[in-house]
This record gives C-alpha cells, sequence and structure tokens, in this order.
C-alpha cells in the first residue's frame, strides 16, 4: 500500500464509521420519537430533552464532519499555498466545532447515567459523589482542551497573533493534545466506572428477582443480559479503547503507522446512542428499575410464554 492511499484510508475509514453510525442512531431515534408520540411512553421530560438535544448535536456534529473529511482530503491533495489557506482555515474551523459538540453531548450522556445509577441504587446520593467528580474533572479536561484549541485555530486563521505571542502559542498548540490524551483516559475511566455501577446493579436485581420466580432461569439470564447491555451504556468505552489506542502512539510520536483521521465525530455518535439505548427502554417500560417491579413484570412475560407455548402444542 502507498503511503497516499494509506493516508486516505486513515481519513475514510473513521469518515465511514461515523456515516454507519450516524444511520443505526437516527434509526434509534425514530424509534425513541415513535414510542413517545404514538405509545405514549413514560419518561422525565428531562430525558426528553437530553435526548433530543443529544441528536442534533450529533446531526451538527455529522454535517461537521463530512466538511471536515472533505477539508482533509484537499489538505493531504497538495494544493497550491494559495488554496493551502483557503482549504485549512474551514478545517480548523470545522475541527474545533466538532470536539465543542462532542464535550457538550458528553456532558449531557454523563448526566443521564449518572442519574440512572442514582436510581438504581435506591437514589442514595453518597452512590453517586464520587462518579459526579470523576465526571467534573473528565468534562473541565475537555473544556481546557477546547478552549486550547479555540485560542490556537482563532490566531492560525487569522495570522496576526493579537492574542498570544507565537511561542506561546506553540506552546498552547502542544499542550492541547496532552489535555486532549489526559480526557480521554479519564473519560475511560468514568465510563467504565459508571456503566459497571449500573451493570453491577441490574445484574443484582435480576438475580434477587430470579429467586422470587424460580423458573425458566435461561429465559432470565438472557434477559438480564441484555438489559447489563443495553441499559448500562456500556458500548461508549468499548469504542473509546481503540480511540486511545490510535491517539496516544500518534501524539506521543510513538506511532509506526500513518493516521490523519478524525475519531472525534465517531465518538460523538456513539455518545449519544448510548444513553438513547436506556431511555428507550425505559419509555417501553422494559427496563430493570427494581427487584420487585422486575420480579413481576419477568413473571408476567414467562406466563404470557407459556401460555403461547401451550396453545402451540394443542
Amino acid at each position: 500500500m502507498s503511503y497516499l492511499q494509506s493516508i486516505y484510508d486513515s481519513i475514510y475509514v473513521p469518515s465511514l464509521l461515523t456515516h454507519v453510525l450516524y444511520g443505526g442512531y437516527a434509526v434509534l431515534f425514530a424509534i425513541f420519537m415513535y414510542i413517545m408520540r404514538c405509545k405514549n411512553g413514560i419518561t422525565q421530560r428531562v430525558h426528553q430533552v437530553a435526548i433530543i438535544s443529544l441528536f442534533a448535536l450529533a446531526t451538527v456534529g455529522f454535517i461537521f464532519s463530512s466538511i471536515e473529511e472533505n477539508m482533509q482530503v484537499k489538505l493531504k491533495s497538495g494544493p497550491g499555498l494559495e488554496s493551502f489557506k483557503d482549504w485549512f482555515n474551514p478545517y480548523l474551523i470545522s475541527q474545533t466545532v466538532l470536539f465543542g459538540i462532542y464535550t457538550l453531548a458528553n456532558v449531557i450522556a454523563d448526566f443521564i447515567l449518572i442519574h440512572r445509577c442514582y436510581k438504581l441504587w435506591k437514589s442514595k446520593k453518597r452512590v453517586i459523589a464520587f462518579p459526579v467528580f470523576i465526571s467534573v474533572v473528565n468534562n473541565g479536561l475537555a473544556l481546557v482542551r477546547m478552549i486550547f484549541q479555540a485560542i490556537w485555530a482563532k490566531d492560525m486563521i487569522t495570522d496576526d497573533f493579537e492574542t498570544l505571542d507565537s511561542d506561546t502559542l506553540s506552546s498552547i498548540g502542544k499542550l492541547g493534545p496532552d489535555f486532549l490524551i489526559s480526557f480521554l483516559a479519564v473519560n475511560l475511566f468514568a465510563n467504565l466506572l459508571i456503566p459497571f455501577m449500573i451493570a453491577g446493579r441490574i445484574w443484582w436485581i435480576g438475580r434477587q428477582a430470579s429467586k422470587f420466580i424460580g423458573r425458566r432461569k435461561n429465559s432470565l439470564t438472557r434477559r438480564s443480559i441484555t438489559a447489563i447491555c443495553l441499559e448500562s451504556g456500556i458500548i461508549y468505552p468499548v469504542l473509546l479503547i481503540p480511540t486511545l489506542a490510535v491517539y496516544v502512539p500518534i501524539y506521543t510520536s510513538t506511532a509506526s503507522f500513518n493516521f490523519l483521521g478524525d475519531l472525534i465525530p465517531m465518538l460523538t455518535q456513539v455518545v449519544g446512542i448510548a444513553p438513547t439505548f436506556i431511555i428507550v427502554r425505559v419509555a417501553l417500560g422494559i427496563s430493570i428499575e427494581n427487584v420487585q417491579d422486575t420480579a413481576a413484570s419477568w413473571d408476567n412475560e414467562g406466563d404470557l410464554e407459556d401460555d403461547a407455548s401451550t396453545g402451540a402444542s394443542v
């Protein structure tokens, strides 16, 4: 594979994943709206606003990611000096806006996950104290990185260096990637901690509910696993791990591969998909909330399955 081809692949592959994720997200959001409008799904008003806001941010992010991809391709095509600046400025603006969108989406998603954790743990404030602290630190790092990137982009675009001198601007340009890696690392920790707290609680509730029912063990296990996967938000850290694996070598100058793509637009889609799955299940009334309601729900579903099996055999 040629050097130029590897560069283009590193741009197109993340872009393709972003397009696929946005398509899936659009379908999931349409299901959410259908449930709310036609099935009278029951969710808190704040959750509805949060889910709609996340999809709106994902849509704007998708648009800017398409612009950024176009700019990246033109930048790597080797244009002349005048056209280079013409393409470079929109690229910097798109990249800065994309990270701002991702930061805001991350704040909203953290709120939904922490609130979900709070409700599952019987509204115990001490349980969410540490997750809230980690979330504040996490999003604080993202905010600092976004400010650094905005300052750097502004002076690079205007080329007048009125805000800062060139040496300070160079230092900010170097600190930006450090804050990005720090943010992604803390983000990974936060989004492993909170989903595992949710998953652990769901597993415990499912286990206790199965004791009340005392039958259909395999069916109950499948339901618990499904609930853990869809209601814990675990899909987000699953994508954060390869993102860190790509970015750390690049920004520490130890990479043995060529990568010029942007993974932030892809993460923006996933950070919205994870909490939307949770709220969809809550709206449908099939989410795990507590032992008593879960046991009653699973028992009723089991009776329906038994009746269906009996009818089929007759």
